[in-house]
């Protein structure tokens, strides 16, 4: 039996969220929990990528978009981080703001979203753990979640959104890379 491309995202996805909920029964269920699930941002990204490729098809533009989404977030955050230099709660490192996995995984979620709207929920549920999973573990202030959802999603949207258009007069955006 063959999986198609959907159901074996959805199951991955599901594993993404239930394994780590299996080795976290312990004396702090939730802190473990929010521990695993911050370390689940690389497959996730991984598994939302390969879901682009629908079809079995490689290089995809739904994959290339996304991996344009991605690349730019991560700069984007990067640059952040090196121009604002605020302090971690739990260190003395000075990289807080914006959340990196946070933004990368609501980039990723944006685009399966936008690409694949049956995805939406459940990519949007696994950006959204990992987002509290970064405040849960003391990696981030609030400030720095948000930012970093809001920096994934609007900069997800640029690359999804190929081309605006609003009515009579104008106002078009077009804007290739």
């Amino acid at each position: 039996m063959i999986l198609s491309t959907k159901r074996l995202v959805v199951f991955a996805l599901l594993l993404v969220l239930i394994l780590p909920a299996q080795q976290a029964w312990s004396e702090n269920l939730i802190h473990r929990f929010a521990a695993n699930e911050s370390n689940s941002i690389a497959p996730f990204l991984v598994l939302g990528e390969l879901s682009l490729a629908r079809d079995g098809a490689v290089a995809k533009p739904e994959m290339v978009q996304g991996f344009k989404a991605l690349v730019t977030t991560g700069l984007l955050t990067e640059m952040l981080k090196y121009g604002i230099r605020e302090r971690r709660p739990n260190s003395t490192s000075f990289d807080s703001f914006p959340s990196g996995h946070t933004s990368t995984a609501f980039a990723m979620a944006t685009v399966l979203a936008d690409y694949h709207p049956h995805y939406a929920v459940a990519a949007y549920a696994m950006a959204t753990g990992i987002a509290w999973s970064r405040l849960e573990v003391g990696a981030h202030h609030i400030q720095d979640v948000f930012a970093g959802a809001a920096l994934g999603y609007f900069t997800a949207k640029h690359f999804t959104n190929k081309h605006i258009e609003i009515s009579a007069t104008g106002a078009a955006y077009n804007w290739k890379w």
